[in-house]
């Protein structure tokens, strides 16, 4: 199976550079709103039954601007939503960088340090895998979820086989970028693309 992880359009908070993770959040941004449209083009040969989100508003509006170009399902799943911010909700990225990014890297050797106020590594790993696994086994050759940026991140670094610690510190994803891994959640995953540049 192909699994297609889709960070949402961009957002007022994203080009003020703030932190937003809570629900429903901010709506997409006029440019946005285009992004998600030319998502739909860019996805046109993919064999997609049905665009899959999570209930924030950015990731609903981009999914349902894909689904309605391309005449699909559009269901917004619990789980998919950003890895909880907590105390740092609201900051500058830069004021957040340390509790909120350096909570996350913190997981790969302490899964449960927590992000003051929000969720652990093991708490966001059990909620989003259960939704992955949802979808998964619920759909044929390709399973698309538009999702948030430190949640696919953390997700997909921590569960491809070819990825690592390193790996998530040195990428992220742009707003409407796609990282794509192949397998299942019986067999395991492995990337194969993330943000447009092929995976080793």
């Amino acid at each position: 199976m192909r699994l297609l992880l889709i960070r949402h359009g961009e957002t007022a908070d994203n080009v003020a550079r703030t932190i937003g993770s809570h629900l429903p959040g901010p709506a997409l941004s006029p440019t946005g709103l285009e992004q998600a449209r030319a998502l739909a083009d860019r996805l046109a040969a993919d064999e997609v039954a049905v665009v899959h989100s999570s209930r924030a508003l950015r990731a609903s509006q981009t999914a349902a601007a894909v689904a309605a170009a391309r005449g699909l399902a559009h269901h917004e799943i619990d789980g998919f939503h950003e890895i909880d911010a907590g105390d740092l909700e609201g900051l500058p990225y830069a004021e957040a960088l340390s509790g909120y990014a350096g909570t996350m890297q913190r997981w790969w050797h302490d899964p449960d340090a927590r992000i003051p106020g929000g969720e652990s590594g093991t708490e966001f790993m059990a909620r989003f895998s259960a939704a992955i696994d949802a979808v998964a086994n619920a759909s044929k050759e390709v399973a698309v979820v538009v999702s948030h940026e430190a949640a696919i991140c953390v997700w997909a670094s921590s569960t491809a086989t070819n990825l690592d610690a390193e790996f998530s510190r040195t990428h992220g994803v742009q707003n409407t970028g796609i990282v794509e891994l192949h397998g299942s959640p019986a067999e395991g995953w492995r990337a194969v693309s993330w943000d447009g540049a092929p995976v080793d």
